[in-house]
């Protein structure tokens, strides 16, 4: 085999969706990649940390499938829903705390909701950059950095190619993990007690905020990667998996999975580098 191209990826947030990029990682292991830079938003920054460590496919998998998402929730309704302090005792063993000592260069995305505009870590603390790119509207709250208030990164950037180039990649493969899905809920007629209190989706407030929102971050993304133009984008199907849907971590594995060797065709033409 002729010398391999640098090839980066573009870890798009999607909540529970994300661990798909196990399933695109371990491909990609199979086919001799090791990434030149990992960006990542949201869900996609902490897969990203992962991997830019150096651990595995099947060793992250393995982790998770040992380990209840419920430990990583704060169930004290006036709080965050996350348990940060928590998420950090899991992550310490597994990734350096300086983004600039990862061993693949490593890109997080946050917003910053005080200007409008998108910040990018590539170096300080991995933990403070995890914890503003994750910092989902409605489910977790922003944090300050410095005279910045930081939140999910997938509001502006929801696959940050152009943070991957600017790590040094000359190819770059994204992995979008936010299909919009038809909502299976339909108009019908409802009974007298679903009349009488309203229920169903659009008298869910709480429901509809995250509905709006992953919206407005798919049509942004499609915008920003037709701009991009990344060299792939694979979408795994995802079919049924929501934001929070932590418990279906072997399906979206596997949905990962076939999505990148449905394209392995176009991954080693990625990978190969041109006769001289």
């Amino acid at each position: 085999m002729g010398e391999q191209r640098r090839v980066g990826l573009a870890l798009g947030g999607g909540g529970a969706r994300g661990y798909a990029h196990i399933g695109v990682m371990r491909v990609l292991e199979r086919e001799g990649l090791r990434p030149a830079a990992i960006a990542g938003t949201s869900m996609g920054s902490l897969m990203g940390a992962v991997f830019a460590a150096g651990h595995r496919a099947d060793e992250v998998q393995e982790l998770l499938s040992r380990t209840s998402f419920w430990r990583f929730l704060d169930l004290n309704p006036f709080d965050d829903m996350l348990n940060f302090s928590e998420l950090v005792r899991f992550l310490e063993p597994l990734i350096p705390r300086r983004i600039e000592d990862f061993p693949i260069p490593l890109g997080i995305t946050a917003t910053d909701l005080i200007t409008g505009t998108e910040v990018y870590f590539c170096r300080g603390d991995v933990f403070q950059a995890i914890r503003a790119s994750i910092a989902y509207p409605g489910a977790i709250n922003p944090i300050w950095v410095d005279h910045q208030l930081l939140a999910d990164g997938g509001i502006l950037n929801q696959i940050p190619v152009d943070l991957v180039r600017f790590l040094g990649a000359e190819r770059v493969i994204a992995v979008d993990v936010t299909p919009l899905q038809v909502l299976r809920e339909q108009p019908q007629k409802k009974s007298w007690w679903a009349q009488i209190f309203r229920r169903g989706m659009e008298a869910n407030p709480v429901q509809n905020v995250y509905r709006a929102v992953e919206i407005m971050q798919i049509r942004l993304a499609e915008v920003k990667l037709a701009v991009a133009r990344p060299d792939l984008v694979l979408r795994p199907k995802l079919e049924g998996i929501g934001l929070f849907s932590f418990q279906q971590l072997e399906q979206a594995i596997k949905d990962g999975e076939a999505a990148a060797e449905a394209a392995l065709e176009a991954i080693r033409e990625l990978i190969q580098a041109e006769e001289p």
